[in-house]
This record gives structure tokens, C-alpha cells and sequence, in this order.
């Protein structure tokens, strides 16, 4: 396991016994610090003298929660690596689930399953993703995965993820010049060159904060566009990924950044002004963002759903029942 830190000394410790806990146990848990300013480190050595398999490699200063994600990889011995938050949680069964899957399935790279986000600021809970990509567990190999990125995305979450450390190491590790988006490629394009598992079960409660990396980088226009075209210009030269995909991924991300820049509070206006296409969509826009509150962010959704189409209704419907049927925390 690998866990990159920067001052979160507060709440590392719940994300510590978390992963302790999980059957079968990590051979190791190596903790990144990041160049912590906080009590991270006297946290982690405490941490550390009660678990044996933790490991503890502190940075000197802070260079991005990428790099102590690459620094973390190089690191890791095991067979099979996870790569944590130092405020996610893992829930029973996330390790069995997944190795179970892979050991059934060697041909895949990966095994993935759901989350819950529990958004701090609100405390407000749902599960992810908006829409499963199968309703059993299964392995998706490489076609299928092409085919369902055609109608869905955004169901491979970093946080489950189980990888095979040779695979990761083999795709070069998390590329820093995509920000927040590193994982989610890497990720994507291991799907469609060898496939992988997923399962429709909850392995981790995503604790989602305005300062956390995806959504403080989605928060930023100048930021947020970057990412896109960067990934974007990656994908195009890359013969892994689908010719479509590119500009289905950019409606997308675009839907994507939009939806929490209209739940942010106050709206985000000015990510709101660069997701506008053409005239009518930047006055919609500017309109839904000036009225403000429930009723600006109910238009700018809609009017995001209708510009960018970022994902099958169908699917979100039957994602909703089945989970609605397994009672599975209701989504938003």
C-alpha cells in the first residue's frame, strides 16, 4: 500500500487502522510524507511503532502529491500495490474483493469497485459511480471496456483500485504533467490495454474537500482547461486510447468540473464563464450563476446535461434501482 501525506497528521491515523484491518493484511504500508508542517510525522512514527508493516518515507519538502505517488511505487515491493488518501477510508472486505478478483482473472491489470463520498463541507454522502459499468462482478477486457466508455466514464475510482505493481511500473507510473487526472489515465488506459475487474460492492468512503487535490484543481479555469487539453494531446498520441475518446472525454470533464463548480457555495462564476459554449450557453450560464442557490444550480446542471450529454440516462437510471433494490446509500 502507499499512502501520500501532506498535514493531514489529524486524520492519517483512521486511515492507518483502516488499512491494518483489511483481510488479507498489507505486506507493507509505506506513508509518504510530503514534506509535512504539521504533527504528521510524530503521528506516523507512533503510528509505526504499533504496526510493523508501516513504513514511513519522509520527503524533505513538499514536490505534489504525484510525486510521493511515484517515490511510493518505486518503493513497494509486493506483487500488487494500492495507492490510499491519508483521509479516505477503506472498508471491510475492499483487499479480499479485489484480490479475489485478480487472482480469478490474471489477464487483468486492475480490480476496481465502488465508493461512498462523504462530502466534508456538507456531510452530505452518495455513492460513486453515477453509473456501473456492470452489475456483477466481472472482468471487462480490453473491447468491452472501449464499448462502455462510449456511453459511460468516471467508474474507475483510485481509491479501490488493486493493481499489479508490475503493470503500473510498466505504464511508467502516475504522469505529473496531468495534475489531478494522472490516476484516472494511467488507469483508463490500462483498462483498454489488457482489461480489468470490477465489482458492484462499496470499498472506501471518499472524504471529498474543496481542498483536496481534484476538486481545488477543478475549482481553478486556468488549472482545469490545462488538465483537459494536456490529457487531451496524451490520449490523441496515444494508440491505446479509441480516436473518439478524446473529445468524448473533454464533454465529459468539462459536465464534470461544471457540476462542482454549480454545487459550490457560492457558485463558482468564474469556472462557469469557460464551460459556456458559444453565446447562448455563456449567458445560460452567467444566468444560472447570477440567480445563485438551489435554483441556479438546478439550471446550470441542466443546462451542462443538455450541452455536454456526459453519460447514459438509461444507465443511471438502472445504476440508481439496483442499488435503490440492494439498499446501497441513496445517491444524489
Amino acid at each position: 500500500m502507499v499512502v501520500p501525506n501532506f498535514n493531514h497528521g489529524a486524520v492519517i491515523g483512521n486511515a492507518i487502522r483502516a488499512l491494518v484491518a483489511q483481510v488479507p493484511p498489507a505486506d507493507e504500508i509505506i506513508v509518504v510524507d510530503d514534506g509535512s508542517t504539521d504533527d504528521s510525522l510524530a503521528v506516523l512514527e507512533g503510528l509505526a511503532q504499533a504496526h510493523a508493516s508501516l513504513r514511513i518515507v519522509a520527503l524533505p519538502r513538499n514536490g505534489g502529491a504525484i510525486a510521493a505517488l511515484n517515490r511510493g511505487l518505486h518503493e513497494a515491493r509486493g506483487t500488487y500495490v494500492y495507492f490510499g488518501a491519508a483521509d479516505d477510508l477503506t472498508l471491510p472486505g475492499l483487499f479480499g474483493a479485489m484480490l479475489d478478483g485478480l487472482a480469478r482473472y490474471p489477464e487483468a491489470s486492475f480490480a476496481c469497485c465502488e465508493v461512498i463520498v462523504h462530502d466534508v463541507e456538507t456531510g452530505e454522502r452518495s455513492p460513486r459511480p453515477p453509473v456501473r459499468p456492470s452489475y456483477s462482478s466481472a472482468f471487462l477486457a480490453p473491447a468491452v471496456v472501449a464499448s462502455t466508455l462510449l456511453h459511460i466514464d468516471n467508474w474507475i475510482l483510485t481509491g479501490t483500485v488493486v493493481v499489479r505493481r508490475d503493470a503500473m511500473l510498466a505504464a511508467g507510473g502516475f504522469d505529473a504533467k496531468l495534475g489531478a487526472f494522472a490516476d484516472s489515465f494511467v488507469f483508463r488506459r490500462l483498462s483498454l490495454q489488457t482489461g480489468c475487474y470490477f465489482a458492484p460492492v462499496q470499498g472506501l468512503i471518499w472524504r471529498a474537500s474543496a481542498g483536496g487535490l481534484s476538486r481545488s484543481q477543478a475549482a481553478d479555469p486556468v488549472a482545469a482547461m490545462q488538465m483537459i487539453a494536456a490529457a487531451q494531446e496524451q490520449m490523441r498520441r496515444d494508440p491505446v486510447f479509441p480516436v473518439w475518446y478524446p473529445a468524448v472525454f473533454e464533454r465529459r470533464w468539462r459536465f464534470a468540473i461544471g457540476r462542482i463548480a454549480a454545487l459550490a457555495r457560492p457558485m463558482n462564476r468564474v469556472m462557469l464563464a469557460h464551460l459556456g459554449r458559444g453565446p447562448l450557453g455563456r449567458t445560460i450560464l452567467a444566468s444560472a450563476a447570477a440567480l445563485g442557490g438551489s435554483v441556479g444550480s438546478f439550471t446550470a446542471l441542466a443546462w451542462l446535461s443538455l450541452q455536454e450529454r456526459p453519460t447514459s440516462v438509461s444507465g443511471l437510471l438502472r445504476t440508481r434501482l439496483a442499488r435503490f433494490r440492494s439498499g446501497a446509500v441513496a445517491s444524489d
